[in-house]
């Protein structure tokens, strides 16, 4: 299990925990100033059923401020408590017209937020087999060193 200042990090598929590895991963120069950095790889087979896949912060109550940060290819939440900020990130492209048809045609699942996380939801007709959630924190966090989380969290840049 992964423990953050924040509280610790619970994965759960359809609200069931899962184990998992929480694998470190390196500060580059979008990132200098942070104090964590992880990604969690869940490998789920699809089955034409919906289901979804949580990235919580266990026992997280909001105290003073959380906000999504979306970006190209990125679905993010941020989490802000005694000037500590983490980020959860997602790959993703959510949303959709006003006609009902999905935003995305690249991903093939959407994602969704919750006060303390984030999650893909997977479709019926999806086919993606793997979802990586990025995960990173600042314990001094600053304007001048605040888009780091954002950086840090990116799946797509890990």
């Amino acid at each position: 299990m992964l423990s953050t200042p924040l509280g610790d990090i619970i994965i759960l598929i359809d609200n069931k925990a899962i184990s998992y590895n929480a694998i470190p991963v390196n500060r580059d120069k979008t990132c200098m100033d942070i104090h964590g950095r992880y990604k969690i790889v869940i490998d789920f087979i699809p089955d034409g059923q919906e289901h979804q896949i949580k990235c919580l912060i266990d026992g997280y109550e909001n105290i003073d401020d959380d906000f999504v940060e979306t970006g190209d290819n990125l679905e993010l939440k941020s989490f802000v408590k005694n000037n500590i900020k983490l980020s959860i990130g997602m790959e993703g492209d959510s949303g959709y017209f006003s006609d009902g048809t999905r935003i995305s045609d690249y991903y093939d699942y959407d994602n969704d937020y919750f006060d303390n996380g984030v999650s893909y939801q997977i479709l019926k007709n999806t086919q993606t087999n793997k979802y990586v959630f990025g995960i990173a924190w600042i314990v001094d966090q600053r304007p001048d060193n605040e888009v780091q989380t954002w950086y840090g969290a990116d799946p797509s840049i890990m």
